[in-house]
């Protein structure tokens, strides 16, 4: 059973990475309008998918998917404090002083990372991916033998 929801779940990754590749490669074409708009729209898709993970994580059978989902929420406000404190116009040229980088260099480092936390993430997921399998087989293994 482990093996089907994770080959699910993993579907739902792939067709998440590809969409989001496909936005960034897109949004490097568009005109700054019509990428504003697309980042309201991704806010907004941002929020329902809280939402729906939300209501998902209420009827877990798990305690320790729900202390999980707590540390994110602290993570994830953590992070929005930082970015909002760190928030730069794009507009406004900005020289560059020692090593005070300008508004559109910090974000897209900020992106970089942001990358970089997601694959650690995904690292993660795989580690507990694969425990969760290896204990679904023990398990049936203690049960063939019982």
């Amino acid at each position: 059973m482990a093996h089907e929801i994770l080959s699910v779940k993993m579907y739902e990754l792939d067709k998440k990475l590809e969409q989001t590749h496909s936005r960034i490669q897109l949004a490097e074409s568009m005109d700054t309008e019509r990428l504003h708009q697309q980042i309201q729209n991704l806010r907004q898709e941002c929020q329902e998918s809280r939402i729906t993970l939300e209501n998902r994580l209420r009827h877990s059978k798990t305690d320790c998917v729900m202390k999980l989902a707590g540390v994110y929420d602290q993570v994830e406000a953590a992070v929005g404090k930082v970015l909002e404190a760190e928030n730069i116009n794009l507009k406004n040229k900005e020289p560059i002083f020692g090593n005070v980088l300008p508004g559109t260099e910090k974000k897209i480092l900020t992106a970089e990372y942001a990358l970089d936390f997601a694959m650690q993430a995904v690292n993660r997921a795989l580690l507990v991916s694969l425990e969760a399998i290896e204990a679904q087989r023990l398990e049936e293994k203690k049960e063939a033998e019982e």
